[in-house]
C-alpha cells in the first residue's frame, strides 16, 4: 500500500519506494511458492495452504496484491493465479457446519464467510475457470451459513434460484445475535464476520462486480448490536471478555468493519468511532518509541513467543492498510450524522438462552454475562471511555480453590430486562477444574450465587453474592465484588482513588500487594463509585505485581477493588459462608455523590434466613428494593419496607404492604426488584 501511494513521504517514512518495492515483491513471490501448490517451502520445511484457515490469510493480503498489480510480471499473475485457483478447489472438499454452541463443533461463522468470500473472489477473478459454478454454488453456501440463525431454517426468501431454507446447514448465532466463539460470548468474533464481509465488499467495489449472492446476509442486524458494543472513544466493548491480549486481534478488525459499515450501510457514527480507534492505535504506537505498535505494554509475549509477538503487530500494519487503500481509491462518503452517538446505541438487549444482557445510556454501560471468557461478567461505567474497562470476573467477586485451573461453570440462571435496565439471577460452580495432587477434586459444587440489578436511572448497579463451602476444603483467594481498573500505559500508569480517608494514587507496576482503603465506599477517578451495603467493612485495593489479563501471555496492569480481599493458603470447614455481601456500582458519580449514596444504602431486615434485601437510592429519586433468595428452597420471606405498595419492575404487579412489611413468595435463587411507592 505504500508502494501504490501517489504521495508518499520517503524521508518520513524512513524508506525509498524502491526499497518497499523491492520487499514487496519478495515477500509476495516467497508466500506463492511455499504454498502447497508452489515449488519451495516455508522456513520450517513445510508449505501452507489447503487448510480451513489458509483463505483468511489471502483474503487480508488482496487489497496488497491489487495495490501493486501495475508492478507484477506475468509470471507473478500466473503464480497468484496459479496459488487462489488451488486455495478454492480445496475448499470445495471442506464440509460447511454450523451450530449455536460452541461444544457441539460447528460454530465457524467467521470461517464460513472468509471462504465463501474466497471461492466468489476467484470465480470473479477468472471466469474462464473450468470449476467456476462450483466454486459459485459451494461458495454461496459458505456465506449463507456465516451471520446464520435458526430462523433461517423456515425462510422462503430467494436466494440465487432456491430458498434460504435449501441454503441453510445450521444457526451459528444466536437469535438475537449474540455468538458463543470459542465458548464465550464473543464479541470481538462478530467483528471479524463483519471485516471479512468488508474485504469482499471493497475488493467489488474496487474491481466493479457485482457483490456475490448472501456477501451481506444478516450483516445489518449483526452490526446494529455490534455498534452498541463500541464505546464511544472507538475501543470494543467486549461484555463477554476476551481470551486474546487486550486491544489487539479482534480491536485490530473493529477498523474494516467501521469503514464498511460507513460505506454500505450508511452509518453516520461509524466514522466518529474509526477515528477513535485509529487514535488509540497511535496513542500506544507513541508511547513505544520505537515505531513499534505493542513493543512496550507486550514486551512478556515479544520475549516469549516472537512468532506470535510478529503476528499481533502485523494485524495492525494489515488494517491499517486497509483502512487507507480503501479510503484512496473509493468515493466513501462522511455522512453527517443527525444525532448524537449516544443516542443512537440506548437501550436494552438480550439473549436469554445464552445468559447475556446490556442497557447503554448517556451516563452508564450496564451489562452482565454469565457465559462470558472469565465467567461470570459484568460491567457498570460511563460509555465514553473503554480504558477503564477490564473483563477478567469483573464484578463477580472470586472465590478460587487451590489447585483450580479452569473456569467456573454455570449452573443455573434467569434474567429479565425492562425499561431502563435488567435483572439477572444465577449460581455458578467455583470448583473451576480444581484438582490437588494423588488426584483429588472436589465432590460438591462450591455454589457461587448473585443477584444483579442494573438499575432504570442511567448510573446505578447492585450485586449480591453468596458463597459457601459444601465440604472442608482449601481455597487460594476470597474476594467480594472485584471492579477491575486497568492501569496501564494509556493512563500513564497512575490511577487516583478516593476514600472516607482520602486519595490513595498508585502506580500500575507497583509490586504485588493490598492497600485497605479503610472506607466503605471508593471512588475512581471522580468516574466510578462503589459502595458497600453489607457484608464488608472496607474497600480494599489489588495488584498483582505484574501485567494480568488472557492471552497467550500478559498483556495488561489492572488493580481490583474488593470488598473483601483475602488470599494466601485458607483452610474452611464444611458450611461455612465464604461471601454473604452486598454492593452497589455507580457510573458517572464522583467521591461526593458516592458517599452521599453509600450513607442511605441499607440491608432491609427480612424474615427468612437466606432471603436478602437492600434498598439503594436510585438517580432518579426513587429509592429501590431488590430481594434474592440465596436458599435451597423456596421462601415466603417478609422484609420491613416504607410504603403502601411496591411494583415489580419486570410484571409491572402492584405489591401491598402491610403493617410495614412486604411479603414476597421467591423459588430457589430467585429474585426481585421492586420500586416502593
Amino acid at each position: 500500500v505504500l508502494v501504490a501511494e501517489p504521495d508518499l513521504d520517503e524521508a518520513t517514512v524512513g524508506l525509498s519506494r524502491e526499497h518497499l518495492l523491492e520487499r514487496t515483491l519478495r515477500a509476495l513471490r516467497y508466500s506463492l511458492a511455499s504454498h502447497v501448490s508452489g515449488d519451495h517451502h516455508c522456513s520450517d520445511g513445510t508449505r501452507w495452504g489447503h487448510t480451513w484457515i489458509s483463505a483468511l490469510g489471502v483474503e487480508r493480503m488482496m487489497h496488497g496484491i491489487e495495490a501493486i498489480d501495475a508492478h507484477l510480471t506475468d509470471e507473478d499473475r500466473a503464480d497468484v493465479r496459479r496459488m487462489l485457483v488451488s486455495e478454492a478447489d480445496a475448499l470445495l472438499e471442506l464440509p460447511i457446519t454450523g451450530t449455536k454452541w460452541n461444544a457441539d463443533r460447528g460454530n465457524r461463522p467467521e470461517s464460513n464467510i472468509w471462504n465463501g468470500a474466497l471461492l466468489h473472489r476467484v470465480a470473479r477473478m477468472y471466469p474462464d475457470e473450468s470449476r467456476v459454478p462450483e466454486w459459485i454454488e459451494k461458495g454461496t453456501r459458505f456465506l449463507l451459513n456465516g451471520i446464520s440463525i435458526e430462523a433461517d431454517a423456515e425462510d422462503d426468501t430467494i436466494i440465487a434460484g432456491r430458498p434460504l431454507s435449501e441454503w441453510h446447514v445450521g444457526p451459528n448465532f444466536f437469535e438475537h445475535y449474540a455468538l458463543d466463539h470459542h465458548g464465550y460470548l464473543n464479541v470481538g468474533y462478530m467483528v471479524i464476520c463483519l471485516s471479512n464481509m468488508a474485504m469482499m465488499h471493497f475488493a467489488c467495489q474496487s474491481a466493479g462486480w457485482e457483490p456475490p449472492a448472501g456477501l451481506y446476509h444478516h450483516g445489518r442486524d449483526l452490526w446494529k448490536l455490534v455498534k452498541r458494543l463500541i464505546f464511544a472513544d472507538g475501543r470494543l466493548c467486549r461484555i463477554g471478555g476476551d481470551s486474546r491480549q487486550r486491544y489487539c486481534y479482534c480491536q485490530d478488525y473493529l477498523l474494516p468493519s467501521l469503514l464498511f459499515a460507513a460505506q454500505h450501510f450508511g452509518d453516520p457514527h461509524a466514522q466518529q468511532l474509526e477515528a477513535g480507534a485509529l487514535e488509540l492505535v497511535r496513542t500506544e504506537q507513541a508511547i513505544t518509541g520505537d515505531g513499534s505498535f505493542l513493543s512496550k505494554r507486550l514486551e512478556t509475549i515479544r520475549a516469549a513467543n516472537p512468532y506470535y509477538y510478529t503476528r499481533l503487530e502485523s494485524d495492525k500494519a494489515v488494517v491499517l492498510a486497509m483502512n487507507a487503500y480503501w479510503r484512496r481509491v473509493l468515493d466513501i462518503a462522511e455522512p453527517v450524522p443527525a444525532n448524537d452517538f449516544e443516542d443512537s446505541v440506548r437501550g436494552g438487549w438480550i439473549e436469554s438462552e445464552h445468559g447475556a444482557m446490556l442497557h447503554r445510556s448517556p451516563r452508564r454501560i450496564a451489562s452482565w454475562s454469565w457465559r462470558a471468557r472469565q465467567r461470570p461478567q459484568g460491567l457498570c461505567l460511563p460509555p465514553g471511555d473503554g480504558h477503564l474497562a477490564e473483563w477478567d470476573y469483573n464484578l463477580a467477586g472470586s472465590v478460587r480453590l487451590l489447585g483450580a485451573g479452569g473456569i467456573p461453570e454455570v449452573v443455573r440462571h434467569d434474567q429479565a430486562l425492562f425499561e431502563g435496565g435488567f435483572i439477572t439471577w444465577g449460581t455458578m460452580d467455583d470448583r473451576a477444574d480444581a484438582i490437588f495432587p494423588e488426584g483429588w477434586t472436589p465432590p460438591a459444587p462450591i455454589e457461587h450465587q448473585y443477584a444483579v440489578a442494573a438499575l432504570p436511572d442511567d448510573r446505578t448497579m447492585i450485586v449480591l453474592e453468596h458463597c459457601a463451602a459444601p465440604i472442608r476444603c482449601w481455597l487460594r483467594e476470597v474476594k467480594g465484588l472485584k471492579l477491575n481498573v486497568p492501569n496501564d500505559i494509556f493512563n500513564d500508569l497512575e490511577r487516583a482513588y478516593v476514600g472516607a480517608e482520602g486519595t490513595v494514587t498508585v502506580r500500575g507496576d507497583r509490586p504485588a500487594g493490598v492497600i485497605d482503603l479503610h472506607s466503605r465506599w471508593a471512588c475512581v477517578e471522580e468516574t466510578i463509585g462503589v459502595a458497600s451495603i453489607y457484608g464488608g467493612e472496607s474497600f480494599a485495593l489489588y495488584q498483582a505485581g505484574q501485567r494480568r489479563a488472557s492471552g497467550y501471555e500478559d498483556s495488561l496492569y489492572y488493580d481490583e477493588l474488593c470488598c473483601r480481599c483475602t488470599l494466601g493458603t485458607i483452610e474452611v470447614n464444611a458450611g461455612q459462608v465464604l461471601l454473604d455481601c452486598g454492593n452497589v456500582i455507580l457510573s458517572g458519580a464522583n467521591p461526593d455523590e458516592t458517599a452521599e449514596v453509600a450513607a442511605a444504602v441499607e440491608r432491609v431486615p427480612c424474615d427468612a434466613e437466606m432471603v436478602r434485601a437492600v434498598r439503594v437510592p436510585g438517580a432518579d429519586g426513587h429509592a429501590w428494593l431488590l430481594v434474592a433468595n440465596f436458599g435451597a428452597e423456596s421462601a415466603a420471606a417478609s422484609a420491613q419496607v416504607d410504603g403502601d405498595s411496591a411494583r415489580d419492575v419486570v410484571c409491572e404487579a402492584t405489591r401491598e404492604i402491610a403493617d410495614g412489611l412486604l411479603t414476597l413468595d421467591l423459588g430457589p435463587g430467585e429474585a426481585r426488584l421492586l420500586r416502593p411507592g
